[in-house]
């Protein structure tokens, strides 16, 4: 097993400094290609680039994307990644990549990892701002990376190969790894995270992302503001600080959405988007919050009365729910 690369106390070109107010952003598609999770239309870039035009306004704004490794030699071979085309053309108007590099290798293939992370950093640097390394590895259940047995040794060795990477090319990218909410002081995951975690790993380490879905994975228990705060206070003030990342460490909502269909209605969508952002906004400045992004911009297939087809708040033919015009305004109002 490959071990990390050892990272100089000075190997970060840019310590990101939090700004006044939230940097939003969005995942712009309707479905992640591979996951099964939905199917529908494909993408037309004119629509979403549109619509995130009108989100944006004139402020700072993310797209998040997703590629997986699956530890195939055909994963690690740079011209088996998508064209930049395909991942930069909805970077305009100065918006820039959140890219997600997902694990799903199930032999701890550590070097095949390394060789498609500074692949990945190669192909879309100039195209990032931000750089994931792993996707939900503490979810156990598909499709989160904490299904493989390696994924806290591939979170180690993938940020310490990014921060080099990056240091190498002088691209300024935040680096970091996500996590979904967790109550259980036995977790697996983060008693194997709090052996790993070391002055090297802190140094490479520019912020934490919580995938947060409450009302949506399982059903909301109290009001959606009490389900919010707790959820955050407990990943920053637990999770974090029980193996070391301190709080100049920031926080960044990588996820959250709330999807219609049967009995989820419109009107509620919009309403729990500004209640989630509101508290999340509330409490940026105590728990050094930085960042929030939505998940999705429209419908895989809103005829399809299954939630995961609508998590968006546009339609699948790009038409607004309610929810559009609330995220836009809450951007407009709140953001950096």
């Amino acid at each position: 097993m490959a071990a990390p690369p050892r990272m100089s106390e000075h190997s970060k070109l840019i310590r990101f400094a939090p700004r006044t107010g939230l940097t939003f952003g969005i995942f712009p598609g309707g479905a992640v290609d591979g996951l099964g999770l939905a199917t529908g239309k494909p993408d037309v870039a004119d629509e979403i680039n549109r619509a995130l035009d009108l989100l944006q306004g004139n402020k700072h704004f993310l797209v998040r994307a997703y590629l997986r490794y699956s530890g195939t030699a055909q994963d690690v071979s740079f011209s088996r990644l998508p064209p930049v085309s395909d991942l930069a053309r909805y970077t305009w108007n100065g918006r820039k990549l959140d890219l997600v590099l997902s694990n799903w290798d199930p032999r701890g293939n550590l070097q095949g990892w390394v060789e498609f992370v500074e692949s990945a950093i190669c192909r879309y640097g100039p195209y990032l701002r931000c750089l994931q390394i792993c996707e939900e590895p503490n979810l156990y259940d598909y499709p989160g990376d904490g299904r493989y047995p390696y994924v806290v040794d591939a979170i180690a060795t993938g940020l310490a190969a990014a921060r080099e990477k990056l240091r190498q090319l002088r691209l300024s990218v935040a680096v970091g790894f996500n996590a979904v909410p967790c109550f259980d002081p036995n977790d697996g995951f983060w008693r194997h995270m709090a052996r790993r975690i070391d002055s090297h790993f802190i140094n490479s380490l520019d912020y934490v992302g919580l995938n947060l879905y409450p009302d949506v994975t399982e059903p909301l228990v109290g009001e959606m503001p009490r389900a919010v705060t707790g959820a955050l206070i407990q990943f920053r003030d637990v999770n974090l600080a029980q193996v070391g990342i301190p709080a100049s460490v920031p926080i960044h909502v990588s996820e959250n959405g709330w999807p219609t269909g049967p009995f989820r209605y419109y009107t509620r969508q919009a309403a729990a988007l500004e209640e989630i952002i509101r508290i999340v906004h509330e409490l940026h400045s105590k728990l050094n919050i930085t960042h929030y992004q939505f998940f999705c911009l429209r419908d895989a297939d809103t005829a399809n009365p299954d939630p995961h087809y609508q998590f968006g708040i546009l339609r699948d033919d790009y038409s607004p729910k309610p929810a559009f015009e609330t995220y836009r305004r809450l951007i407009a109002e709140l953001g950096g």
